[in-house]
Order: structure tokens, then sequence, then C-alpha cells
């Protein structure tokens, strides 16, 4: 009798502290973030810059390539040798200076996206304590919340005060 006493009073006890759970869709979420929008927008500025700055490179590169094949008749196989050679040369430097830029863009993406992710994740756990839920999840679509009751979804709220702040600066 006194165990049955006991578990009733923990489930009426359990019951009475109501945990709040909400969740967001994070891919939303980041999608209609303004922040989000920003670093596209920069990062697109800056691949269009670096890709300028290459076709600066290759453009004599072409006209060299095209020189070579309209000259290469009257050259002798030492010439045509030494001239290739030096065209190969500039082709790899080019190739590099490509690769470069590629992986600089890369990593400024990872870093910004992940400050961004951060920044975001600190956001919403402020949040979670000042409107005292207990947990938020995030979700990609509706993949890792197989339900989710609308009024549990903050996605819109939390939007609105990070895009609200992003705007302020």
């Amino acid at each position: 009798m006194k165990k049955i006493i006991i578990v009733a009073f923990a489930i009426l006890l359990a019951s009475c502290s109501e945990t709040k759970i909400a969740y967001i869709d994070v891919e939303v979420l980041m999608k209609d973030y303004e922040a989000t929008k920003a670093l596209e927008i920069m990062l697109k500025a800056k691949q269009e810059t670096i890709a300028k700055q290459l076709d600066s490179l290759q453009a004599p590169f072409q006209s060299k390539v095209q020189e070579y094949y309209a000259n290469s008749q009257k050259m002798t196989p030492q010439k045509r040798a030494e001239v290739e050679g030096a065209l190969q040369q500039e082709q790899q430097f080019l190739q590099a200076k490509q690769q470069e830029a590629s992986q600089i863009l890369q990593k400024e993406n990872q870093e910004n996206s992940d400050a961004l992710t951060k920044k975001v994740d600190s956001f919403v756990a402020d949040y979670a304590k000042s409107k005292g839920f207990k947990v938020i999840l995030g979700t990609s679509g509706k993949g890792t919340v197989m339900y989710g009751d609308e009024k549990l979804d903050v996605t819109k709220d939390i939007l609105g005060i990070l895009n609200k702040e992003y705007t302020k600066k």
C-alpha cells in the first residue's frame, strides 16, 4: 500500500512540473535570416572579384597560346619545346592560383557560417532561458521532429528578433 501511494505521489509530482518544449525549423531560420543573406551577397561579390582577377591573368596566357599555335610551324623543334614548357609552367601557375582562390573562398565561407551558427545557437539558448523552455529542438524541414504542434514552433519569433537585431547593426 505504501508503494502505491509513493508511486501515485511521484506521478502526481511529475505531471505538475510541465516541461516546456519548442522547436525551430533551422532550414527556414537560416534561409530567411538577414545575416545569412548578407553573407551570401558578400561571398558572391568576393567570388566575382576573384574571378575577374583570375580572368585578367588568364587572358594574356590565352593570347600566348594562340600566338604559339600561329607561329609553331615556323619554330625550330628546340624553340617549340622551350615555348611549350614555358606555357605549361604558366598554365600550372594559373591552375594553382585558381585552386588557392577556391580554397580561400571555401575557408572564409566555412568560418563565416560557423560564426553565424554559433551566434544563432547562443541566441536560441538565451531565448529558451528567458521564455522558460527546457528544450528547443532543431529541425531540417520536417525530418528531425516527426510531429510538432504549430504552437510549439518558435521559428518566426526567433527569426523576427534575430533580423531586428541584425538590422540595428
